[in-house]
């Protein structure tokens, strides 16, 4: 998938549906991570040593750091911070691209008052 950031999302809202006596959420998330994966980020996680990552945030972290580096947040932040509406483009789809922009990069780190 191509926003890491929606997949998340996705992922912890499925898992969130399930509810077992017993069993943390984070464990829950963190057994299922691994069937929700394929291709280069599975083989990134089996080249993984088993006892580096313990919690779910722990893999989050990881995951991101590795997929989402901060070359790719700086660049999303640019766009973001220096965003213009395009000549042929009407206000609406300027809006509408700049917030999957938004999307794509959730923690921009801009108060609201200045996305708004």
């Amino acid at each position: 998938m191509e926003d890491l950031n929606l997949y998340l999302s996705f992922f912890l809202e499925v898992c969130d549906t399930l509810n077992l006596n017993g069993v943390s959420s984070d464990a829950i998330r963190l057994r299922l991570f691994p069937f929700s994966l394929r291709d280069k980020v599975k083989a990134w996680l089996h080249s993984l040593p088993s006892s580096c990552i313990t919690t779910s945030g722990e893999f989050t972290r990881a995951f991101l750091a590795k997929f989402f580096p901060p070359s790719k947040a700086a660049s999303l932040r640019n766009q973001i911070t220096n965003f213009l509406q395009k000549e042929d483009e009407t206000l609406y789809e300027a809006w509408e691209r700049f917030k999957d922009l938004l999307r794509l990069y959730p923690y921009h780190g801009l108060h609201r008052c200045m996305i708004t």
